[in-house]
């Protein structure tokens, strides 16, 4: 499923504070797009963006309860094979399976998850997505330094890539740390 990015160009102009040229405008969907899937690494392979009636075919645990992939869960609908009677969510991100059955083989589920574009997470994802492709657009030729008489300047790495601050900022804005870990 291609996933859209979290700014358009018109998000882009307004952060910088001006129109975007008629060569950054033929760049900004791809640039934008590229900086969205940086952000999903960084958020942990989260697609972030609200996905309604998602299936998703998921190994069993072998337990009761079954960790959902995709947050923040919205809501469950279905799981094939099993009636309502036989599982249910917690509200949270795990699925349970009533009268101590266990959740064995390949499980599909349908669920919706993900955020929307109101929700200050997504927001964060479309601030730090717009940063990282206006260091691009500011330095095309990715100079890292330049020099002039007595005159020195350091610029930012403009590579389409998230600096540390805007990692952590993903990181803590969809809870990375605590992904993936069940007892």
């Amino acid at each position: 499923m291609a996933l859209g990015p979290f700014a358009t160009a018109a998000d882009l102009a307004a952060r910088m504070g001006r129109e975007l040229d008629e060569v950054e405008q033929s760049q900004a969907a791809r640039l934008l797009a590229d900086a969205s899937n940086l952000v999903r690494m960084a958020a942990g392979y989260q697609q972030i963006s609200r996905v309604d009636n998602d299936v998703a075919t998921l190994r069993g645990s072998d337990r009761i309860r079954m960790l959902l992939p995709q947050r923040p869960v919205r809501g469950v609908s279905a799981v094939a094979g099993l009636t309502t009677a036989q599982w249910f969510w917690d509200g949270g991100q795990y699925l349970w399976r009533t009268g101590h059955n266990r959740w064995v083989g390949p499980v599909t589920v349908t669920y919706s998850h993900g955020y929307d574009p109101d929700d200050i997470a997504y927001q964060v994802a479309a601030t730090v997505v717009c940063d990282a492709v206006k260091r691009v657009l500011i330095n095309p030729g990715l100079i890292k330094q330049r020099s002039i008489d007595d005159y020195s300047e350091t610029l930012a790495d403009a590579r389409a890539s998230l600096m540390p601050g805007e990692q952590d900022t993903i990181r803590q804005a969809f809870g990375v740390a605590t992904w993936g870990v069940t007892s």
